[in-house]
């Protein structure tokens, strides 16, 4: 398989297990109990672009914003608009990510802010919406906490992932040099 088809069938694979999570601990907007909302579509976006350049940045995240917003989460534009913006100011913080402690800083930063942003905006445009300290506490607490545990396991996807790629991509040149020696000897 050609490293775009893995990619795409990856971010399919990351919005099923959201939605797969999501089916089998719902979401408890009571504020009753706790609740976990996963993130590994977004946070395999942000791992996998940041390295990217700003215009593939922006059109993968949007075209990932567009398809997870039809797709699992029943939403057109907003997810496309807030992957987009995601996609394009991770590559801006790229230069900040050295280390793979600061990558994983920024990654959560961005995290935060992902559900962070929606919950301003519903709290401002409706009454009725729960205090910071509610919401915190029955929705966002376990989801930063389990939301750290994907980010360290799609960092090491993708370091997995880029060793394949690149033991792949030896592999091959290494074909083609026993290939052009080959085709040297047999002009011999």
């Amino acid at each position: 398989m050609k490293k775009s088809q893995i990619v795409v069938l990856g971010f399919l694979g990351l919005g099923l297990l959201d939605s797969l999570i999501t089916f089998g601990f719902p979401i408890d907007f009571t504020y009753a109990g706790y609740s976990f909302i996963p993130h590994f579509t977004f946070i395999g976006m942000l791992v996998y672009l940041n390295d990217k350049s700003w215009l593939n940045r922006i059109l993968i995240s949007v075209s990932i914003g567009l398809f997870f917003g039809i797709l699992f989460a029943n939403s057109f534009g907003f997810y496309a608009l807030l992957f987009g913006v995601s996609g394009f100011l991770i590559g801006i913080c790229n230069r900040y990510m050295t280390t793979d402690q600061r990558k994983f800083l920024v990654i959560f930063a961005f995290v935060i802010l992902f559900d962070l942003i929606p919950y301003c905006l519903l709290r401002i445009f409706s009454q009725d919406y729960p205090s910071f300290i509610t919401w915190f506490l029955h929705m966002e607490l376990l989801t930063i906490v389990l939301d750290s545990v994907e980010i360290l396991f799609l960092m090491y996807i993708e370091q997995v992932m880029s060793r394949f790629f690149k033991i792949r991509n030896l592999r091959e040149q290494k074909r083609v040099r026993q290939k052009i020696k080959q085709v040297h000897k047999s002009r011999r």
